[in-house]
């Protein structure tokens, strides 16, 4: 059986952003990794370091854009 299980491996240091508010991170077209938990400015959908899909989009409704 396939395991699918996604799990950080630690190389996510070397790749993340320098600090921004959390609305501007997303404008600047930083992803967050939620298990990870660091921002990245990747044009991929998967983070570099686990391989779980990254959000493009706030969860906090007040600075949701649509």
């Amino acid at each position: 059986m396939l395991d699918m299980t996604f799990c950080c491996k630690g190389v996510c240091d070397t790749f993340h952003e320098k600090p921004l508010s959390n609305i501007a991170r997303y404008e600047a077209g930083q992803k967050r990794c939620t298990l990870c938990s660091m921002f990245f400015e990747t044009t991929n959908l998967r983070c570099p370091c686990c391989g779980a899909r990254l959000r493009t989009k706030s969860r906090n409704k007040k600075h949701s854009w649509n």
